[in-house]
C-alpha cells in the first residue's frame, strides 16, 4: 500500500511538472491567447470532471490534495497542457486533423486505462461508466477545443504539422499507424482482461 501511494503521487507530479514544463514553451509564442485557452480549458475540464464525479460516473481513490473530491491540480496543469499541445500542432485541413486528434485520444486513453490498475488506482470507473464513455468524452473536448482555439489563437501563432507528414511513409503516417495499432491492441488485452474477471 505504501508503494502503491508513492508511485501514485511520483506519477502525478511527474504528470504536473513535464505539463507546466510543455505548457511553458507553448504559452511564451503567444501569452494572452494560449493563457486564455488554457485557463478556458482548465475550467471546462475541472467542470466537467466535477459534474462526472458528483453523478458517480468515476471517482478518483488517490489525489494529490485530497480534500478535494477530483484531481484539481491535474485538471489545471495536464488538461490544459493537453489542449494546447493540440491548438498549437494540429495541421491547418480538418480532415488532416482528424487522424492527428485521433491519435491524441488514443494516447489519453492510453494514460487513462494505466491508472486504472494498481499500484497507480488514480483512477475508478464505476458501474454507469466505462472506456468507451471516456472515449467519446475525449473526442468531443478535444474537437471542441481544437475550435475554441482556432477562434482564440491566431494563425500565426501557431505551428501546424504539414497535411504531407500524414501521407503514406511520411513520419506522421508512421506516427499516427503505431499509435493506433499499438493502443488498439492494448484495448482489446483491457477487454479480455475485463471479461475474465
Amino acid at each position: 500500500m505504501i508503494y502503491g501511494l508513492k508511485a501514485t503521487q511520483m506519477i502525478e507530479i511527474t504528470a504536473v511538472i513535464l505539463s507546466l514544463i510543455g505548457s511553458f514553451f507553448i504559452l511564451r509564442n503567444n501569452f494572452k491567447r494560449y493563457g486564455l485557452l488554457y485557463f478556458i480549458s482548465g475550467l471546462t475540464g475541472a467542470f466537467l470532471c466535477f459534474v462526472f464525479v458528483s453523478i458517480g460516473f468515476y471517482s478518483f481513490p488517490a489525489r494529490l490534495i485530497p480534500m478535494s473530491p477530483i484531481p484539481i491540480i491535474e485538471m489545471f496543469t495536464v488538461i490544459p497542457f493537453y489542449v494546447l499541445f493540440g491548438v498549437r500542432y494540429s495541421p491547418s485541413k480538418w480532415g488532416w486533423k482528424i487522424p492527428f486528434y485521433w491519435g491524441m485520444v488514443h494516447i489519453a486513453m492510453l494514460l487513462e486505462i494505466f491508472v486504472l490498475f494498481p499500484p497507480v488506482k488514480i483512477m475508478d470507473y464505476k458501474e454507469n461508466w466505462d472506456a468507451w464513455d471516456s472515449y467519446t468524452w475525449w473526442w468531443i473536448y478535444l474537437l471542441l477545443f481544437e475550435w475554441i482555439g482556432g477562434k482564440i489563437v491566431p494563425t500565426h501563432s501557431r505551428k501546424p504539422i504539414q497535411s504531407k507528414s500524414f501521407r503514406y511513409g511520411r513520419w506522421g503516417w508512421v506516427v499516427f499507424h503505431f499509435i493506433v495499432i499499438t493502443t488498439i491492441f492494448l484495448a482489446g488485452v483491457y477487454t479480455g482482461w475485463n471479461l475474465k474477471m
